[in-house]
């Protein structure tokens, strides 16, 4: 179910179904809705015919919508991390992607791949095939191709400290061929699981760096 809700900043907002617990919607119910805030523009492009977009000679007062969709999975089934991730996983994903492009524009004509460092294997795809999204919609080039890594480098990686695991890592994914020249990786992790914010790395000819 989506539900968008139009409102007006500085105003009082006259709305159907506001999805804050209240006279029209339980507490209960209300927990079942992620909602996003996003610009009256964004919101008329994303649903056309649910959302008016702005005149062209602008308007009297600054409108936004709040989108709300209905939780796939109810609370209390995913963990705390997992739900936080999920929730702003849009933001998340924007900000590290925008972090990559912005310090590395020598890169923008490299081939990039993305990989997920994350507990949950379906986190991970998420963040994968949200990565990889962002980085398509700032023009790069994605690949759905992600580095190898043979049965004894992940015995031996998995042994090592976080910090030492990554960088070798990335050494190995070039020196194995699974890494090509003119190929940038992206690596998305979880460095710590009572976190609610993800890391970014970069991984290139060899070599690696810690973006955020």
């Amino acid at each position: 179910m989506l539900l968008v809700v139009l409102g007006v900043l500085f105003l009082p907002t006259l709305v159907h179904k506001d999805p804050a617990p209240g006279l029209t919607m339980s507490r209960a119910r209300s927990r079942t809705l992620e909602c996003e805030r996003m610009t009256a523009e964004i919101a008329s492009r994303s649903y056309p015919g649910q959302v008016r977009p702005s005149r062209p000679r602008g308007e009297y007062v600054e409108r936004s919508a709040l989108v709300c969709a209905e939780r796939l999975v109810r609370p209390g089934l995913r963990t705390d991390q997992d739900a936080a991730i999920l929730y702003a996983l849009d933001p998340l994903v924007n900000d590290l992607t925008a972090s990559a492009a912005d310090l590395h524009p020598e890169l923008a004509d490299h081939t990039w791949l993305v990989e997920a460092f994350y507990p949950s294997g379906q986190v991970s795809a998420k963040l994968s095939f949200a990565a990889k999204n962002a980085l398509a919609e700032r023009g790069l080039q994605v690949s759905d191709r992600t580095p190898t890594l043979s049965a004894g480098d992940v015995d031996v990686l998995t042994r090592m400290e976080p910090q030492e695991a990554y960088p070798s890592a990335c050494r190995r994914y070039s020196d194995n061929g699974s890494l090509r020249a003119g190929d940038a990786l992206l690596a998305v992790v979880s460095r710590d699981p009572r976190e609610t914010i993800l890391h970014a790395g970069l991984c290139t000819d060899g070599q690696w760096s810690w973006l955020k």
